[in-house]
């Protein structure tokens, strides 16, 4: 049975008012509806639910309010029979549309506060995407556009204010998206994106969104991260698929080379590969911008010498080019024909493409791990520390620009350090 209370949303601890909501209990899940009023915990009676008279218009206040309850409480009653099919956001959905069918049939006098329209997730976010791709950053688009899909799913694909996104709502998305047997890293990557679209919100004069309704940071909702499995694998490894025999020109043998070309370029990112031309070389050196920290002041540039096996995987795609043309043929065949953004789409097809021929080749030299260009970025950055490297420069090596991203890379090096520690002790 769901259950109504009129109440302040006391959430934000730094505020001194607090929205006067309806909250909807039902199925053990809270739902606030927003009221349009913030007061002072000195201006709302508790016992009596309703605004003191120290609130300027409290009459007003209260009768717009009580109005409110009312149509609420008819709607719980309407749908009796039906509550045990519904969630509490469907519920809370029923009584935000009633309120509002019941303000169009009855115009309110201009100087009742009403509830605002506010602004919507899906509809605010398609304003977001537009600005990335306008900057040409298809990668932040498209984790955005993948988020939004995310979330409508667990909202029965119906958009939502985003104000309703709050700590207890994000708590009972992790608590669902968990109880599918996800991990937390899969929720962290949409939520970091829900996170950025909020932020641009906040930041937006034509929204009525503030701090206040912040659902993350300190004081609300904490993205959390848990350590990965293990993604280096031994030099062996590199070994059994240097010498993997494949026909020369075959879907393997390119697949083979760019793994390779990713591990031994110091784990060379896929897409970095896939966008590298001819004249990023120069005097038996590679010489480029990582493309996922191009932009603002963070840009990693590398300049790589080129080592000897690498050269002659190079000198064979190499072969009758210009200067413009792209060094592999990942992208060739689109780079000079179509729009930055069809370029993006075709290179997510390509790169997984390379992943399903990386597992491929995985299974025939037996690696029981699955073989992907993170393996290479790792196995570069693990055989580093084996040989002495200073966490610091693998990091630079590899084009971190946080030091936290590095550490992340070594939690299983130092976990195998501890071990072999721990094995002298009672040895």
């Amino acid at each position: 049975m769901a259950t109504l209370t009129l109440m302040l949303d006391k959430r934000n601890k730094k505020a001194n008012k607090f929205p006067l909501v309806i909250r909807i209990y039902h199925k053990r899940i809270p739902k606030n509806i927003p009221l349009g009023y913030k007061l002072q915990p000195s201006e709302w009676n508790e016992e009596k639910n309703q605004v003191k008279s120290t609130f300027k218009n409290s009459t007003r206040a209260n009768h717009f309010v009580t109005t409110r309850m009312s149509i609420a409480t008819k709607v719980i009653a309407d749908y009796h029979a039906n509550l045990k099919n519904m969630t509490a956001y469907e519920v809370a959905d029923l009584i935000v549309r009633a309120i509002k069918n019941e303000e169009e049939q009855k115009p309110l006098n201009l100087n009742t506060v009403s509830l605002k329209r506010g602004t919507y997730l899906k509809e605010y976010s398609k304003k977001v995407m537009a600005r990335y791709y306008g900057a040409k950053r298809f990668g932040t688009a498209d984790a955005i556009h993948n988020a939004i899909v995310f979330m409508m799913k667990y909202n029965h694909d119906k958009d939502m204010l985003m104000s309703d996104i709050n700590e207890l709502f994000l708590e009972d998305l992790e608590a669902y998206y968990l109880g599918q047997g996800n991990s937390l890293n899969g929720l962290g990557v949409h939520l970091r994106s829900i996170r950025r679209i909020y932020n641009l919100a906040i930041k937006d004069s034509e929204t009525e969104l503030t701090m206040q309704e912040y659902p993350f940071g300190r004081n609300g909702y904490s993205i959390k991260q848990q350590r990965t499995k293990k993604r280096a694998v031994s030099l062996d490894v590199i070994d059994k698929i240097v010498k993997l025999d494949y026909p020369l020109g075959s879907p393997l043998w390119h697949h083979k080379n760019y793994f390779l070309v990713n591990f031994y370029m110091r784990g060379m990112n896929f897409m970095d590969m896939a966008y590298l031309q001819v004249n990023t070389i120069h005097k038996g050196r590679l010489q480029y911008k990582r493309r996922k920290t191009r932009r603002g002041n963070n840009v990693k540039e590398f300049d790589i010498l080129i080592p000897e096996n690498v050269k002659e995987i190079f000198n064979f795609y190499l072969s009758n080019k210009s200067s413009n043309d792209l060094i592999f043929p990942i992208l060739q065949d689109v780079f000079h024909e179509e729009s930055d953004d069809r370029i993006f789409e075709v290179y997510k097809n390509r790169r997984r493409n390379h992943l399903r021929r990386l597992r491929t080749i995985g299974k025939q030299i037996g690696l029981e791990t699955k073989l992907t260009t993170y393996v290479a970025r790792h196995t570069f950055a693990t055989a580093g520390l084996h040989k002495g490297i200073s966490k610091a420069q693998v990091g630079d090596m590899l084009g971190h620009t946080n030091y936290y991203t590095t550490e992340a890379y070594f939690a299983d090096f130092e976990n195998e350090i501890l071990d072999k520690a721990a094995d002298r002790i009672f040895n």
